[in-house]
């Protein structure tokens, strides 16, 4: 399944948008090789059933898979780099036209990872710290999130006479607490977008719970009024939806918790849109098995999990040692860097300032891809000694997801703050010739004021010559109210209502 030109993913991926891309990589040979093209196999069917559903939503769907599996591994595999300690835990957020198969994808993925939560749950009932679960977001206030404290009756034993009742602090849990998915189905209302006083501190507690569970600042705190302290231990990851919101573009640049999580947006062309509708007609009065596939994904996984579970035990649960890196590796996702690095050179300053920030934060998403695609495959290489062995294959597979996340980003930034900036330069053209009339009218005492006289205001004012003046003009003619008297064109200013 072609990761890197699929034309049904997003309406950017032509040839010259990989081409640039590639730009950076080092091998001719890596350039063309099949193997970025191919996900773990097993990652692979999850897709082609997926899309069955959720058409033409075919990284979103590998995507979900690795949110999954990346939870899954999380107390088990550490990413070391020098003194950083990473985990495997996936934060996506998905960001595409409403209508476009969003919900669809979730009523494939939800089932599929639930019933794989229930299984292991069961299967290690003793060994777990914390069983998986899927926390769908709901409410987003302090206290549904990451606790409170409850005054309730408990009967204290005394020294000397019985037991008597009293009133004492009971910590209740929040719904961020413990392991599984945090499913956001409209991350607009999360309060990352439009913050409330109840929903002040989302930013923070998404950011904090996004930091390393095998480092030291990923317990959400919080004071209470009454002086006690809620902590949340949440090691969960984020799998989060929406629409595109109209600010996104000022979140991305100013919320750092945008550059933490892999972000996909597709603005789905109209055509695609059409094609969606004439499918759901079609499949009107049919029927199709969903139980099937759910649970052949959810036996894979448990597969996966027992023999990751197997080598943790043999490297004598060091979650350190779990994973090994290929002495390729490393060439790999420097090529990868310089790939993401030039793919934006030659943008605008404000889309490259942008994107830069993520580029960091995508390397670190790629490492922790990397790992998971070897996870992936571990069950099916027969040689114990070459598993979990991660490579320079296993970096292209996960770039091939990286790539089109990175790409959809930039497309949606390059084409976002050119509308910003024509409709600014807009409004500047249109203030010039207000400001202009207003100055003209003030000196005749006349509303109607000549148009030739106004352009020579405006001349005079921009220094600007009559070609461009006119072509501003033009796009503000909706201002002004025009007539002619004789051969001469005058112009009035329109009331705001």
């Amino acid at each position: 399944m072609d990761y890197n030109n699929n034309n049904n993913n997003n309406n950017n991926d032509d040839d010259d948008d990989d081409r640039l891309y590639f730009e950076g990589l080092i091998a001719e040979e890596e350039r063309k090789s099949t193997d970025v093209l191919k996900l773990p196999a097993v990652v692979e069917q999850y897709v082609k059933s997926a899309v069955e559903v959720s058409k033409h939503n075919n990284v979103p769907a590998a995507i979900s898979y690795f949110c999954m599996l990346g939870e899954l591994c999380k107390n088990m595999v550490q990413i070391t780099g020098g003194r950083r300690k990473d985990d495997t835990r996936i934060h996506f957020l998905w960001m595409q036209t409403s209508g476009t198969g969003k919900s669809e994808m979730y009523n494939f993925f939800g089932p599929v990872a639930k019933l794989t939560f229930e299984m292991i749950n069961s299967t290690y009932s003793e060994s777990l710290e914390n069983p998986f679960d899927i926390f769908a977001v709901k409410e987003t206030t302090d206290a549904a999130l990451i606790g409170s404290i409850d005054m309730q009756d408990t009967m204290v034993e005394q020294e000397n006479g019985p037991p008597r009742r009293e009133k004492l602090p009971v910590v209740l849990q929040g719904a961020l607490e413990g392991s599984g998915l945090c499913v956001y189905d409209e991350f607009e209302y999360s309060g990352v977008f439009n913050q409330s006083q109840h929903k002040e501190n989302v930013v923070m507690y998404l950011n904090t719970f996004m930091n390393s569970i095998h480092g030291e600042n990923q317990i959400i705190s919080k004071k209470l009024k009454d002086g006690e302290v809620i902590e949340c231990d949440c090691q969960r990851g984020i799998y989060a939806t929406t629409y595109i919101p109209k600010d996104l573009t000022k979140v991305i640049a100013e919320k750092g918790v945008m550059q933490r999580m892999l972000i996909y947006i597709w603005e789905v062309p109209q055509e695609i849109q059409d094609e969606i509708r004439e499918g759901i007609i079609n499949e009107v009065g049919t029927y199709i098995d969903s139980e099937k596939p759910i649970k052949q994904y959810a036996n894979s996984l448990l597969v996966i999990y027992d023999l990751l579970k197997k080598r943790y035990e043999e490297v004598g649960c060091d979650p350190k040692n779990t994973v090994t890196f290929a002495p390729e590796y490393r060439e790999a996702l420097r090529n990868e860097w310089l790939a993401m690095r030039n793919y934006v050179s030659n943008s605008r300053p404000e889309v490259l300032e942008i994107a830069g920030n993520f580029i960091t934060r995508l390397l670190g998403t790629l490492t922790r891809l990397s790992v998971l695609c070897a996870v992936a495959e571990a069950p099916s290489i027969t040689d114990e000694r070459k598993r979990y062995v991660v490579s320079a294959k296993n970096v292209r597979q996960a770039s091939s997801l990286v790539r089109q996340c990175y790409k959809s980003l930039v497309s949606w930034l390059d084409s976002a703050l050119r509308v910003k900036r024509q409709s600014l330069e807009q409004k500047a053209g249109a203030d010039d010739f207000k400001d202009a009339y207003l100055s003209i009218k003030n000196t005749t005492k006349d509303d109607w004021v000549n148009k030739t006289i106004l352009f020579g205001e405006v001349r005079k004012r921009t220094n600007k010559g009559d070609s461009t003046i006119y072509k501003h003009f033009q796009k503000i003619l909706n201002e002004f109210e025009q007539k002619k008297i004789g051969h001469k064109s005058y112009v009035k200013l329109k009331e705001e209502k």
